[in-house]
């Protein structure tokens, strides 16, 4: 009779420890898609788009209970540096708990209370709680262009600390469509990319045949690209602000070769991702042609040159 008595109470507390981790909440969440500027992301836009994750939890139980919303390691990394990844390609990306982008979202149990979305709610069940967190992807990375994925594991459990099992879970995927994209700075020689300044001017002062002066084309690109350009005066230099008859010639060698101003062109650059932060350096040098059939005054030309990703 002592070991029937023994088995019993073994019994009866198993069923006690199962019902003490009965779910009292659960988790409605979709997957998640990254939207920037133009719904895809920019490798060369400084502009930053932390995304907004709206879901909610619905309390399964009366009384008042207590939920921390948590997310796991990153599938790609196994890690919280988390990584969107396509194919050998990655992309960093995090998730945090507010707008102020403070907190990255974590689960137990390396979560700190600051690290996880929590709260109580009273009273019956049934009631459906709205929550958010922030999906951030850091401008500035150049990546080809593809489609990048992820893998997170969102949970909700009693605290930010719990060692027991979720009352909920759910895994998701994480997608974000990196666009082709390039970018063009033209800069003194030896300078950084440029954005905020997309005029450089060459002055060459008092003009005299074989005078030259150069600058440098810098071209990001994370896929193949094309290079188009034209001048205002056809490859001369004309008389400002009123132009007469009298005509400048010059050169201008730039991507290797000298080109063919007279009327507009294009021409394709390597493809592939662009190396650093100023990407392709290309020297630009203008060559001053005869002026001694020009009459005294002041001469330009503006070449501009555009880079568009195919």
């Amino acid at each position: 009779m002592t070991t029937l008595r023994s088995f019993i109470a073994c019994v009866l507390l198993l069923v006690s420890l199962f019902s003490a981790t009965a779910a009292t909440y659960t988790l409605q969440i979709s997957d998640i898609a990254w939207t920037g500027g133009s719904g895809s992301y920019n490798c060369f836009s400084g502009a930053a788009y932390p995304n907004t994750v709206n879901f909610t939890i619905t309390k399964t139980a009366n009384g008042r209970q207590n939920y921390a919303v948590t997310a796991g390691p990153s599938k790609n990394t196994g890690t919280y540096t988390r990584q969107l990844k396509s194919g050998a390609n990655r992309l960093n990306y995090q998730m945090y708990t507010t707008s102020g982008m403070n907190y990255v979202l974590k689960a137990p149990t390396v979560a700190t209370a600051n690290e996880v979305i929590s709260g109580s709610l009273v009273g019956q069940a049934g009631q459906v709680l709205p929550l958010s967190f922030v999906f951030y992807i850091p401008p500035g990375q150049v990546v080809p262009p593809g489609s990048y994925t992820d893998q997170l594991t969102i949970s909700i459990y009693n605290a930010y600390n719990s060692v027991g099992s979720p009352y909920d879970t759910r895994t998701i995927s994480v997608t974000a469509v990196v666009a082709a994209g390039a970018a063009v700075s033209i800069v003194p020689t030896g300078s950084s990319f440029n954005s905020s300044n997309p005029q450089l001017t060459l002055n060459f002062g008092a003009l005299s045949l074989g005078q030259n002066q150069s600058c440098d084309v810098l071209i990001k690109q994370n896929n193949n690209c094309t290079v188009y350009y034209s001048s205002a005066n056809n490859g001369v230099l004309k008389q400002v602000p009123t132009p007469t008859a009298d005509q400048i010639p010059y050169t201008c060698v730039v991507f290797g070769s000298a080109l063919d101003l007279t009327h507009s062109g294009s021409l394709p650059l390597p493809s592939g991702v662009s190396p650093g932060p100023d990407g392709n350096r290309y020297p630009l040098t203008v060559t001053i042609g005869d002026p001694s059939n020009a009459s005294a005054g002041t001469y330009q030309d503006q070449i501009t040159i555009t880079v568009q990703a195919q």
